[in-house]
Parts: structure tokens; sequence; C-alpha cells
């Protein structure tokens, strides 16, 4: 029983390590530096809208190519993206089906963020093309 309790405390502070991010290294390691620069990532966001009697197919909107550095969740630039169509495009969306439909895409280099986005845009200009807008938006972080 006795050798159980250190074996347990020893899981319990590797997990909270894990996802707490705890700066500790083992022998050897150099620990993780939260003040290291971040490695930079490429993004683009799209988001759809729903048919309407002016755009019976919808709209469907594209940003431009960005680097984001340190965003593990995509949802601040997403909640911005968001925003910015609202205020330039009037952008609405049906409440239950509002997060769904606005997405933002990671990716590790920009050749492939903009090989990815043009992807999505080829054919939405081929199929509706008064519907399918490039917004030029980038995420600026605060």
């Amino acid at each position: 029983m006795r050798q159980r309790i250190p074996a347990f405390f020893s899981l319990l502070f590797l997990f909270m390590a894990a996802f707490y991010e705890l700066p500790f290294a083992l022998a050897g390691e150099t620990p993780w530096d939260q003040n290291k620069p971040k490695a930079a990532s490429y993004s683009f966001c799209m988001a759809m809208e729903d048919p309407t009697p002016a755009a019976p197919k919808g709209k469907a909107y594209f940003s431009d190519v960005f680097t984001t550095t340190d965003v593990r969740v995509l949802t601040p630039v997403r909640d911005a993206y968001i925003k910015f169509l609202q205020e330039k495009y009037a952008y609405a969306q049906d409440p239950t089906t509002f997060y769904n439909s606005v997405s933002c895409a990671k990716v590790h280099s920009m050749d492939e963020a903009a090989s990815a986005l043009q992807a999505r845009l080829k054919p939405g200009k081929q199929a509706n093309p008064e519907g399918t807008i490039e917004t030029g938006w980038t995420y600026q972080a605060n």
C-alpha cells in the first residue's frame, strides 16, 4: 500500500504538468520556457450565410491568408472575423447554427494556406460568383 501512494502522486503530478503546463523538466532536459517566441502558423477563415430571397444560393465569405502566433484555439480569431462580417456585410445567421457556419483553418506554411484557400474559393466562384465574397480580412491580435 505504501508503495502505491508515491506512484499515485507521481502520476498526479505528471497529469497536472501536462494539462496545466507546469514548467518542469526531467533530469538533463531544458524546462519549457513560456517566454520563448512562439512558432508562426498560417490561417484563413470562411463563413457561410443562409440563402435569402435576395441571395437564393446564400453567400460565402472568405478572409485573406494571415499569420498567427500562439493561437492554440482559433476561437478569438473566429470571433474577430464574425464581428468584422457583422459590421461590414451585415452578416446574419441562424443562432442555432451560428458557430457551425464560421470556421478558421490553421496550416503550417503560407503556401499551404494559400492553396487551401484557393481550393475552396474556386468552386464557390464557379457555382455562385455573386455570392462568393473575398473580404481581404486578416487577423490582428490585440
